[in-house]
């Protein structure tokens, strides 16, 4: 549950970012997207999808090595 709950937090950070002018990642990513800059768009988007698999695989290896019914 909490990759999942990261996974969506990692959504969540561009509202909240917006919502409070706190500089960014998703401060950026929004003002990427109102200037159509193409290049910084897309590395957020590649930035923020590596986060969310590096979390998935790290919640898989730990998930196999802590419970002992799982074996890859």
């Amino acid at each position: 549950m909490i990759g999942i709950q990261y996974g969506y937090s990692l959504g969540g950070e561009v509202l909240v970012e917006l919502i409070f002018s706190w500089p960014g990642m998703g401060r950026y990513s929004v003002d990427a997207i109102f200037n159509v800059d193409y290049a910084a768009v897309q590395a957020f988007v590649m930035v923020v999808a590596a986060i969310y698999i590096m979390t998935f695989l790290i919640v898989d290896v730990l998930y196999a090595l802590l419970d002992p019914r799982i074996r890859y």
